[in-house]
């Protein structure tokens, strides 16, 4: 049942290529070998390849502040209406499961900023990530991998129809791709109607061939026979096709008997269901009016156009930003010139990588820590638009020691920078 690619023993020369890619790649010193060796595996041995994706894996993972995720706090209303959980395999390995048709997508992305659901979501692969490490020490193989089951009971018209959603989601989808090579062996999509059969063809251009070859959808009346391939159904909540149910009588297996647990019982049924709330009651909404305030600048991107904005800055300072748009997505990114007078942005080094989120409902900020001193380029695009324009506000500032700076002026267009 294990995938070839992760229980071969590691050679002398994947060995070597480890230590060479410490070497090459700046700030691997704080990750193990099997890390590393999942991207060198992923590119197939390809040296070039396997540096290249850990450079940009490590800029990915400061971006979004993914080493400290264990620190944050996600808002309240994705702990409590944000269905998830950790269950096991037949062997052992970790199961990620993701009751995404119970989740009420349209309120939770009239109450929160899409990009926290996206890092709520990156929390959970990170801590499946770490229950495959210590499973890869009971199991002695190089890594291991987990399993990734999508539960669509209760799925809702609102999960086709909703742009943010269908934006925040496939922006997390895209950021798995890229970032967490061979750390699925098995996509499953449970209780899966007709209309969410059409959903996943019209996101297969988002998808890589690799992932495309680990998704099964089987049949809503057939997809009990397909789990029983992977899982003992004697030990597995009967809410999901299994004969299990805690002590309180639970099928979704929710409650905690408040037992110690071993490591080995971690591995093997690591965390409870959370089965979420239902739908997200109104008080939890943003307000419209004060999404709207609070924004230094107002422009329009126009259809195949960028809007640039120029920054000068002290080392550690750090760059923040709030942005939102009238209507429809926005790419956004930030940049770092270490010429100090680039107009190339392609050839500049990025911060925060580029996302492309709808914000019309709810802005987005963030923030980057500027470790060198100089120039950067904060980004927002709209140039994959071939007739929209984007009415956008927003707000860059920068703080220093004592002081705080907001930046609006347009740098250039993209006429005028090569991009």
């Amino acid at each position: 049942m294990p995938h070839s690619i992760c229980s071969r023993a590691v050679s002398a020369q994947e060995l070597e290529a480890i230590h060479s890619l410490r070497n090459y790649v700046p700030k691997l010193d704080a990750v193990e070998d099997a890390y590393v060796l999942r991207w060198l595996r992923a590119k197939e041995g390809r040296f070039e390849e396997a540096a290249d994706g850990l450079k940009k894996n490590m800029i990915f993972r400061k971006a979004w502040q993914l080493d400290e995720v264990d620190d944050w706090t996600p808002p309240e209303i994705l702990e409590k209406y944000c269905g998830y959980g950790f269950l096991s395999d037949r062997e052992g390995n970790p199961i990620l499961m993701s009751l995404l048709g119970n989740m009420d997508v349209e309120g939770m992305l009239r109450s929160v900023e899409s990009k926290d659901y996206i890092k709520f979501s990156l929390a959970a692969i990170e801590k499946g990530l770490k229950l495959c490490t210590e499973r890869a020490k009971h199991s002695g193989r190089a890594f291991e991998q987990m399993m990734l089951i999508f539960d669509l009971d209760h799925i809702t018209s609102a999960h086709y129809s909703s742009k943010q959603f269908a934006s925040a989601f496939t922006t997390l989808v895209v950021l798995f791709q890229e970032h967490y090579p061979l750390v699925l062996r098995k996509i499953l999509i449970l209780r899966a109607p007709a209309m969410a059969r059409v959903a996943f063809n019209s996101m297969t251009p988002f998808l890589s061939e690799g992932i495309q070859k680990l998704i099964e959808m089987p049949s809503e009346d057939g997809w009990q026979k397909t789990l029983d391939q992977y899982v003992d159904l004697d030990a597995w909540p009967r809410h999901w096709g299994g004969r299990m149910c805690d002590n309180n009588g639970d099928p979704k297996g929710e409650a905690d008997d408040g037992r110690e647990h071993s490591e080995r019982d971690c591995c093997r049924c690591p965390s409870k269901i959370r089965y979420g709330l239902g739908p997200v009651p109104d008080s939890y909404y943003l307000e419209e009016r004060a999404n709207m305030e609070g924004f230094d600048q107002l422009t329009t991107v126009y259809a195949g156009d960028k809007h640039l904005v120029e920054i000068k800055v002290k080392a550690n300072a750090k760059i923040s930003w709030r942005y939102m748009t009238e209507a429809d997505d926005i790419g956004f990114a930030v940049y770092y010139d270490k010429t100090d007078a680039g107009n190339d942005i392609t050839e500049m080094d990025l911060v925060f990588p580029y996302i492309r989120l709808e914000c019309s409902t709810v802005p987005l900020s963030g923030s980057v820590k500027c470790e060198l001193p100089g120039r950067y380029i904060v980004e927002f695009d709209n140039s994959y638009s071939w007739l929209v324009a984007k009415q956008l506000r927003y707000s860059v500032k920068v703080e220093e020691a004592h002081t705080t700076t907001t930046y609006g002026i347009r740098l250039t267009t993209a006429t005028e920078l090569c991009v």
